[in-house]
Order: C-alpha cells, then structure tokens, then sequence
C-alpha cells in the first residue's frame, strides 16, 4: 500500500482490495508472491499461511503453456514500465484450471501489483459478453497509464473493473467518484455525475427506492446484495445486480457508499425471449389440443345423431375410449329419474370390458351416498376420485361387499359426471376410468368431459321423444285408473257397512269376530289396489310429494299401535329403539307411514318367531342444521334372503322366492313402491345385510328438515277439534250406487245432521233438478254416473249461479284429479273410500264457513 496515502485514501483502497470484487496481489520480479487478498488466494486454492511461507509464485500457479507469455509480460513491464493486459490459466491447488483476465504494472519499489479477474463465469457467457469483455480489455489497454504513486494503485483497480463501480458520501448520498464501465451504462459523462445524488437523474420514485436502499446500507453496515433493480438510463432501461457496501471511517461510522453493479439486461432479454418461445410453443399445443377435442366433439355429434338408445351408448362409450378413457360406464336413469333402466359400457381391453360391468350389475350404488355417482345425482356436479382414495369412496357409494369385492382393474383416477337435459336435473351419469399409467383426471378436465355428457345428454333426450312417439304408455295408466275406480266404489261401501257393524250393539263375538275378518281383508283389498295405483303414479310421472310439518315420534306410534297386533298374532316381538330424535320433521307423512309400514310389515310376514326391531337414527347435515337425514334400520330375525334371491327383490310383481308368495301372500310391490318413495323423499331403500335362515337387516333413509311445534298445524297433529255440526241444515248425496247413498246418509247422521235434512240423487241430471229449487249447504257429488256425471252436473249448476258447496266424491286417484275437479268447479274433493275423519273434515269446513259473520246461504232457485 502507497505510504504517501492519507488516511482516508488507504481506507478506500484497502476496502476496495477487501471487498471481494476483483484479486491482487504483489509479486518481486523473480515471480515469488509476496503479498495477496482473500479474493486471489480462494481463487487459487491456498492459504495465507502458505503465502506467509514463501511456498507462492506466480511460476509455479501458471499453467505451463501460459508461463512464457507470462514470463514476456513482466519483461515488458519491466523495460517500458507500462500496464501489461493479458489473459493466462492458474492452476488450483486441487488441479482445475481457472481462466483469468491479468493486468501488471510496476509498482515504485521494484514490485509488480497484478489485478487478476476470475474469468470462468465470463467465460461462460453469451457472445455479447464476450464482445463487452474485449472491447472493455481494448479499452482499458488504450486508457492505461503510468501509475503514480498515491492514485496509481486506486484508479487502476477502479477503472478497469468492468462492472459500473460508484461512491457516495454518507451524509447527502452524492457521487464523489464514479468508473468509466459506469459512465457507459448511463450514458452520461463522469463529470456530470459528481457532485449530484439519485434525484437528478432518476424519477422520483425510483430515486425514493435507490435512497431507501443506501440509507439501509449505512444503518445498518453490512453489504447488501440487490438481485434486480431497474433504472432509467440515457441508453433506455437496464437491469443491474447491484452489491452495496458500507465504508466505514476511524469511528467505526460510514463515511461513504461503495457500490458495484454488474448489467444483466442482456441476460434478462434472454429470459424474456425463452419465455416468449415457451409461451408460443404452449399456445401453439393449446391449439393442437382444442383442434383434436373439437374433431372429437364433432365425432360425438355425429355418433349420437341415431335414434336408437343401446347403439348410441354403446358407439359413445367406444368412442370415448380412443380418446379419453381408459374406461367408460354410462348409467341411465328411468324416465321418473328413481332407478337405473341401461348400463353400458366399453374399455380398451375387451376383458376389462365385460369385468366392470359385471362389477356393475352385482353393485347397484347407494342413492344416498355423499361421493361418487349417488353425489353427482344429487348435486349434479361432476365428482373426481383418484386411485389412493378410491376403497373409501366404493365403500360409501356401492356399499361394503362393493369394497371387498376383488379389484380386476387398476385405478388411477375416476371422473363422475352427471348427463343433463334441458331442466338440469341429472338423467344418468358417466364414469370415465384411467388407469394408474395413464393421466390423472383434474378440474382441468371437467369443462370437455361435462361437454361431452352435455351432448351424450342431448342425443338421449331426443331418443327418448322419439319412443314417446311410437308408444301408448297413457293406455296403461288410463286402464288402471278405470280398475281402481270400479273397484273401489264397492269396497268402499263394504268397508263402510263392515265399520257400522263393528259399533252396533247386541252382535256375538262370533258375529263380531266375522264383521272383523271382513273389515280386515277389506282393508288388505284396498292397500293392493293402492299399491297398484301408486305404481301407475310413480311409472307416469304423477305421484306427488307434500311436504308438512309433523311430529316424528306419534308417526313411530302411529306405526307401533298398529302393526303390533300384526306381530303378537305370529307370536313375534316388535320393538322400535331410538336416542335422541327430532320432536317435529318436515316430512310427506303419508308416504314416510307408507315406507315404513311396507318394511316393517314384511319383516313380520317373513319373521316366525325371535323379534323384529326398528332403530331410528339421526344423521346430522353438517353444513345446515336444520336438515337431517333420518336412518330407520329394520332388524328381523326372520327367513333371510340368499344371494340368488336378493337380485329379485325391489322389482315390481316379484318376490325373492315364488314359492313364498304361496305361503305368505302379497303382491310383491312393497319393497319396489317403498325404494321409489324414499327416493322421492331424498333417500334411499337397501338390504343392507341377510343371511338365508338368519334374518336379515334393510337400511331405510330419508331426507328431512327439522322445524319447530309452532309449525305443525293443527291438522298434522294427533289431537283433533270436536265440532257441532247442528248449524248444517241440508245435505244432497249423490251417487248412483245405493250402497254409497246408504253409507253416506248413515256417516252425516252419526256426526249429528238429522236423517230429514239429508237428501238422496241417483245422477247428476236429478241433483241439478233437486239443486234448482233450493241451495244446499253441501253437495257431494259423485264424479263418475250415468245420465249426467258429476262434471257436467256441476258445470250445469255454476252456469245458473249455484251458491252452495259442492264437494267432488270420486274413486279417481291419479295425479291432477283433484285439480281437474277444483278448475271444474267443485269447491272440495273426497277420495273413494271416504273415511268418517275426511268427511268429517269437509263439514268442518262448511260449519265453519257458515258460522263466519256476515254469512248466510239462501234458498234460491236456478
């Protein structure tokens, strides 16, 4: 180091040689090495104890090609005392050669200073670098001149590191000296640069962000590494990897910012450009793939244009697989949307093929499940499982034998996705299988395989138009309603009769027991013949659902009270257990009694002797409180059901084993109608366990919401209001049948109404004659009669302003009956056989109405 250096002159240049940015060392002219910095001797291998030795010379580390260029070098320094530049190869102390860029001068005591740059990283770099490096080598060879002794030292170092170099003062952040690479990145000469700081050549902003950075620097006194900063420069926007180190005076506080900058913008441009080619090369795929997936969706479109539904499904599935599947299922819903009618399938390897449908057929999935198809028929949102998850989702969507039965086919990942047509609601679903070598299903790829179920959904839609239109499906529900109807008027006269019979006086018990057996059959008569209507409902779409606020535990003991007889006289236990329950449900009642009794009732027929138990469970909604799903498990130690007879059960007019309909009757509709309604009612109906001699365990569920008592109305509950009905003056009962006339007449009078205010018509054409000379406070009217029939009668008497109630009485069930009756003009509707409760509810309502203030009825004639 120059003794002629101030103090502050020898700080800069000691910390300049100890900043780590570029090597030097001194060296006699005999090549020994007698002084170096940390920089020089990392870059070589040794240590300063080996340099303390003597053991270094700059002989020894050049590589043998490069010593006599060398050797030239310090000769020339030697004769012209001029800075020699050159390039030459050291040899690390572990063998490697390390490329270095050289400059020599000849310092005043007969020592030569070598500035030595570690080129392997520049050597490595684009051609532009290279063309920088040369010309910077040129540069500095033509600026280069005889050191002096105190700046020498200093501004050789300075001014020829290639990377911008700058120095503020710590007190303004002004620049005090700045290098020519510097000069040249911002494209302003030095002696504009001294004197100002960072806002008087850059925005504000970027001048409050450079500023930041120093003031950090200085507070905190440690070298601060920026990786990327941009900055405005009179050669347009450049990016620079900055390094910023405090220099520190004999207080131990800065005195100045040093800082060092190399440019990476070429490097940056490079980024940019890779990039800009990876960008081009994915849009460019992009394309490929939605050109190959619109070719595909145009093969689909024409796939599906046949009317015929088994080959569409079929061609579909083939064609899915050739492009993407590995497997694919399509799973169609019967027109009610309540049961799978058609599984079809394909895979890419035959064998694969036939297995899974197999699979298919011995596992028909749960309904009420929360994963898998039950989800997407539900939600109707696509659902994807992957491989690892896939013994848990089997589990909950097929059930347990599902998940132990042997797994033919590698998974890798499934997707669910339901088929839709034009309300929304899912008609089927689609099941597209990889396998574990094949690509994973993602969200990714639900918008094309929704397309695709979207299409597939389409063509079934138009299919199932065109079956509409070579069928006469009405024939059928027509021919039942027509049966239901004949058979009910009688019935329901002899079930009438055999209900007074059961309350008159003076009868035997044997006479009593008789009247009981009629009734009793009576009663079995009619739930055939709404079994037989209610499937009619349910194949045409009419069966309908309503939803009432009801108390859960009188419906168990409603269900208790009445099928217990039924097990004590079998001798068999019946038990119903449960914790806790909600006290009212919003439910159809109706159709949950219907369920119930259907399950439990043939739990009992099957069962000889042990018990029959009903558990009731809650299963919480975990995002709505409010909703549950009730679970009613009905355990019977009865006859079972083998494996070869469970493929039978739930199918209409069947029963698991023919030999039983013989013994225990029936017409093997319950567990069919009973599957249909808990699906209406958002669940489900399964055997969940049997075993042929040992019993067997059904799982019914049921979707509810949970309400409070003030929701249940009056009507819904247990407790009924007694009325007077002294206030009801006249009644017409019309009907052609006089068993009806005679049961009629005999319900009014028990309910109060004096026999000389009721009065009798045969057919319409006589109740309208009856009807034009006074106003009846009721009219019930029978819908179907010869002469005239209810209809018409009705509508005669609307046209003269007829003022009184007339209550439609008809044994027609079918959906929209009773609307039709309402829209024709009748103001009520009773359902053949009408129980003593229903009538008693109608004349709740003329009572009513008649005690209302204001109201009167007149006798006026048409």
């Amino acid at each position: 180091m120059p003794s002629s250096l101030s103090p502050d002159e020898s700080l800069r240049y000691r910390t300049i040689v100890e900043s780590g940015v570029i090597g030097v060392m001194c060296t006699t002219v005999e090549g020994k090495i007698i002084e170096a910095n940390d920089y020089f001797l990392n870059m070589v291998g040794y240590s300063r104890e080996e340099l303390k030795r003597g053991e270094l010379n700059w002989r020894t580390l050049t590589a043998p090609e490069d010593i006599s260029r060398s050797e030239r070098a310090a000769t020339e320094i030697l004769e012209t005392h001029t800075v020699k530049r050159f390039e030459k190869q050291y040899i690390h102390k572990n063998g490697t050669r390390i490329p270095v860029s050289v400059a020599l001068t000849l310092f005043q005591d007969g020592t030569v200073i070598a500035l030595v740059l570690d080129a392997t990283e520049r050597k490595r770099a684009e051609k532009e670098l290279e063309e920088a490096k040369v010309r910077l080598q040129e540069s500095v060879a033509q600026r280069t001149q005889q050191l002096q002794q105190s700046e020498a030292f200093f501004e050789a170092i300075f001014e020829n590191i290639p990377n911008m170099v700058f120095v503020k003062d710590a007190r303004d952040l002004r620049f005090v000296r700045f290098n020519r690479a510097g000069e040249e990145l911002l494209g302003v000469p030095r002696h504009e640069l001294i004197g100002k700081n960072d806002y008087d050549f850059f925005p504000k902003e970027q001048a409050d962000f450079f500023t930041s950075k120093d003031r950090a620097v200085l507070n905190q006194k440690n070298v601060v590494d920026i990786p990327e900063e941009v900055i405005d420069t009179r050669n347009g926007v450049r990016y620079l990897h900055t390094k910023k180190i405090p220099v520190l005076g004999d207080s131990q506080e800065p005195q100045y910012l040093l800082g060092v900058s190399e440019d990476i913008t070429e490097e940056k441009e490079l980024e940019k450009q890779k990039m800009a080619l990876f960008q081009a090369e994915f849009a460019r795929t992009q394309a490929e793939n939605h050109a190959r997936e619109m070719s595909f969706l145009s093969d689909i479109s024409l796939i599906t244009q046949s009317f015929e539904l088994d080959k569409i499904i079929k061609a579909f599935c083939r064609k899915v697989v050739s492009f993407k599947a590995d497997l694919c299922i399509v799973d169609l819903l019967d027109e009610q949307r309540l049961e799978i009618n058609l599984t079809e399938g394909a895979a890419q390897d035959p064998i694969e093929e036939s297995m899974a449908l197999q699979w298919r057929k011995r596992h028909p999935l749960r309904w009420d499940s929360n994963t898998g198809p039950g989800k997407v028929l539900k939600t109707g949102k696509a659902n994807i499982i992957l491989g690892e998850n896939l013994d848990f989702h089997v589990e909950e969507a097929y059930g347990t034998g599902a998940r132990e039965s042997e797994k033919a086919i590698a998974v890798g990942s499934i997707a669910f996705t339901p088929i839709k047509i034009r309300d929304e609601k899912p008609i089927g679903f689609i099941t597209f299988l990889n396998k574990p070598q094949s690509p994973r299903y993602t969200e990714a790829d639900l918008p094309l395989l929704e397309e695709i179920s979207s299409r597939l959904g389409l063509a079934i839609e138009n299919s199932r138009l065109y079956d509409k239109a070579q069928e006469a499906s009405k024939a059928k529900s027509a021919f039942l309603a027509n049966v239901s109807h004949e058979i009910r008027t009688p019935l329901g006269a002899m079930l009438g009769f055999a209900e007074i019979l059961q309350d008159a006086d003076g009868l035997t018990s044997e006479l009593k027991d008789s009247v009981e057996t009629i009734y009793r059959n009576g009663q079995q008569l009619l739930r055939i013949v709404d079994e037989i209507l209610d499937i009619s409902k349910v194949e045409s779409q009419k069966i309908e659902i309503e939803k009432l606020a009801v108390s859960l535990k009188e419906i168990l003991l409603d269900i208790e009270h009445l099928l217990t007889l039924r097990a004590e006289e079998k001798g068999v236990s019946l038990k119903i257990l449960y914790d806790e329950l909600p006290d009212y449900i919003r439910t159809d009642p109706t159709r949950l009694r219907q369920i119930l009794i259907n399950i439990i009732g043939n739990a009992i027929k099957f069962t000889d002797q042990g018990s029959v138990e009903l558990h009731v469970h809650k299963r919480p909604d975990p995002n709505d409180q409010n909703h549950c799903v009730l679970e009613f498990r009905v355990i019977d130690t009865g006859i079972g059901i083998s494996d070869e007879q469970k493929n039978l059960l739930f199918q209409p007019f069947a029963q698991a084993d023919s030999s039983t309909t013989r013994r225990f009757g029936g017409t093997g509709l319950g567990l069919f109608l009973s599957r249909k309604l808990a699906r209406l009612l958002g669940g489900d109906v399964i055997l969940d366990k049997s075993i042929a001699g040992s019993g067997s365990v059904f799982l019914v569920t049921v979707a509810c919401d949970v309400v409070s008592s003030k929701d249940v109305s009056p009507e819904n509950s247990r407790a009924q209001q007694m009325h007077d009905f002294r206030s009801i003056n006249s009644v017409l009962v019309v009907d052609d049948a006089v068993d009806n006339r005679e049961l009629f007449c005999h319900y009014l009078y028990k309910f109060g109404i004096p026999r000389s205010r009721i009065e009798t018509a045969e057919n319409g054409v006589e109740a309208v004659k009856k009807a034009s000379k006074k106003t009846y406070d009721l009219i019930l009217m029978d819908v179907q009669m010869p002469v005239m029939d209810g209809f018409a009668a009705v509508r005669e008497l609307k046209k003269h302003h007829y003022q009184g109630r007339i209550a439609a009485v008809t044994a027609h069930a079918m959906k929209g009956d009773q609307e039709r009756c309402l829209a024709e003009g009748f103001d009520g509707y009773l359902q053949k056989p009408v129980s003593k409760e229903a009538l008693r509810q109608e004349l709740v309502k003329v009572a009513d109405l008649k005690m209302r203030p204001g109201t009167s009825f007149e006798n006026r004639s048409l």
